[in-house]
């Protein structure tokens, strides 16, 4: 059913059902069911908006895009059944994304780009991305006015407009910041841009919106950019003023007041401000007007505390092609209790893991008979009485290529009540595979970033290490996911190595910050001669990390158990 012919009725007496209330029969206590019908949903419905926006045989600027994906932490903290603005947000956002992929392009790729300064270009770039969201929602508008319904919905939640709070229209001060924040109301918000009456502010408002009537009937996005660049030039006519200090989004509780899911939208915001890739899927933040100044690339980390020590990488990515943040990989340290609490509850596992890999070992030796020295064979000790030497027997055991694996463990925020299971699972690899030297080498590294804005330095902690013992203390967690530099580092770590088959063993439980670097990575990792399986909590990743190349966990806890699963079939590979 295409949603046009979707018709919302309120409920007499109660809130009005939501949209995705029409098409989710499938609605469940099950997690991991409401994962896949949740995200599915919104995906599929994104895929159509995509097909309907890219007509057979017609041209866009943009290649072949991947399918959107949505980040499972969206919905971190909603129990089972997930509700109905949730998942209206969630669509609202997935076909958001699609429509800014198939039409709009990069602000870098107008004509005066490199004549700007960093300055210009941040504000050029930021009013671009204004531009494109009205238009967005202008066509999708056309397209669908359900579309609209899911666009407001989320905006709604993830993209709260207000005057800022205690002031009036009237004593707004007049500037670029102020101009394009009550014109943003106006078009996306609805808000009632008569309430300025006759002032100068109301001029500059209408005079803005008079330009973008002209940008949103142009469908070439190249010439829109350069309509974007006129109107960027026209507002800089107007003061920029340091008092600007923002207001137009905050998140908090009184953006939906009278709303009866205030709760849940503050939720869902603050989820959705948490993570997912920079200007993607859910970085709203360009949208700002007053956004956070991005951390430079070189900037320095943190000093470890004593006794830890630190490697830093980020060179070495950068010459292999990785677009990294401050890559650093740091040790932790041992503390015997926690090795001991994760010893005596994975001991079920370890032995269990240990007892495959004998077994395989078996399968692959063989016995050889007749010789004149080794072991005794009782079945020819008549031939021993006749006088015969030829009675002894010797097993050749067979010797598989060597191994060397890196166990890389996501430790966002998302993971940080998870810890024990990470503690879990990081001790079944390192004893399960301890035995195994010197034909198997071995790391167990863990990963996170030291903040959740763009450029926050990339912190892996390594855990355990061939002849190193398992280590649990002091371990860098609560940060972003910047798989792509993880992975790469990985790969790096294992470029050292000298075996016949290399391997990374990824864990996550959601979706990497920058796809476009996880790319870099799994380029680096092929040419590399380097493997990366990945086990993904929740939603199946394949379109990103490769067909055939990701497992599906449907929880965390579920970890140790798939790694006894996995383990020995990558030994029996080696």
């Amino acid at each position: 059913m295409w949603p046009d012919q979707i018709t919302v009725e309120p409920t007499p007496g109660g809130a009005g059902r939501n949209l995705s209330d029409y098409w989710r029969i499938d609605r469940s206590t099950d997690r991991s069911r409401e994962l896949s019908s949740a995200l599915g949903g919104a995906a599929a419905q994104a895929e159509l908006v995509r097909r309907r926006l890219r007509p057979a045989g017609g041209r866009t600027h943009t290649p072949v895009s991947s399918p959107v994906i949505l980040d499972p932490r969206l919905v971190s903290g909603f129990a089972a059944p997930i509700p109905g603005v949730v998942v209206d947000c969630l669509v609202g956002l997935a076909i958001r994304e699609v429509a800014l992929r198939e039409l709009s392009v990069a602000s870098s790729r107008w004509r005066e780009w490199p004549d700007l300064n960093e300055r210009d270009r941040t504000q050029f770039a930021r009013l671009h991305c204004m531009l494109e969201e009205v238009y967005v929602s202008e066509r999708l508008g056309r397209l669908s006015k359900t579309l609209s319904s899911y666009l407001r919905e989320m905006r709604r939640t993830v993209m709260p407009w207000r005057i800022p709070k205690g002031v009036a229209a009237v004593d707004l001060p007049l500037s670029r910041h102020t101009v394009t924040g009550l014109w943003l109301g106006y078009r996306l918000h609805g808000w009632d841009a008569s309430m300025l009456g006759g002032s100068d502010l109301r001029q500059a408002v209408t005079g803005l919106d008079k330009r973008v009537d002209k940008y949103l009937k142009v469908r070439d996005a190249l010439r829109r950019l350069c309509l974007a660049g006129d109107i960027w030039k026209w507002l800089e006519s107007f003061p920029s003023l340091s008092e600007d200090s923002g207001g137009w989004f905050s998140g908090r509780e009184d953006d939906w007041e009278g709303d009866v899911q205030a709760a849940t939208r503050l939720r869902l915001w603050r989820n959705a401000r948490g993570g997912g890739d920079s200007s993607g899927l859910t970085d709203l933040t360009t949208i700002e007007l007053e956004a956070a100044v991005p951390v430079p690339p070189d900037m320095p980390v943190e000093p470890a505390e004593s006794g830890s020590e630190v490697e830093v990488v980020t060179g070495e990515l950068r010459e292999l092609g990785i677009r990294a943040s401050v890559t650093t990989i740091r040790e932790a340290r041992f503390d015997s209790k926690s090795y001991e609490r994760a010893r005596r509850e994975t001991s079920r596992e370890i032995e269990s893991v240990r007892r495959i890999f004998a077994r395989l070992d078996e399968v692959k030796s063989r016995w050889r008979y007749g010789l004149r020295n080794g072991k005794l064979d009782g079945r020819a000790l008549t031939k021993a009485a006749a006088g015969k030497s030829s009675v002894f027997k010797r097993r050749d055991r067979h010797h598989g290529r060597s191994m060397a694996l890196v166990f890389l463990i996501d430790v966002s925020a998302s993971m940080r009540s998870h810890m024990p299971v990470v503690n879990r699972a990081a001790c079944v690899v390192s004893e399960a595979l301890r035995g195994l030297a010197p034909r198997v080498w071995y790391e167990v590294l863990t990963y996170t970033s030291g903040g959740l804005h763009p450029g926050a330095p990339v912190q892996l902690t390594r855990l355990a290490a061939t002849g190193i013992p398992l280590s649990l203390a002091d371990v860098w967690t609560d940060g972003g996911t910047p798989t792509g530099e993880a992975i790469a580092a990985a790969v790096l770590v294992l470029r050292r190595q000298r075996a016949e088959r290399k391997l990374v063993l990824h864990f996550t439980d959601g979706h990497p910050k920058d796809t476009y670097v996880v790319r870099q990575a799994l380029g680096l990792s092929q040419r590399s001669g380097i493997e990366v399986l990945t086990v993904s909590v929740g939603a199946p990743q394949e379109t990103i990390y490769g067909e055939g190349k990701c497992e599906m966990a449907y929880s965390v806890a579920e970890l140790p158990v798939v790694l006894a699963r996995l383990l020995p079939r990558l030994y029996y590979q080696a």
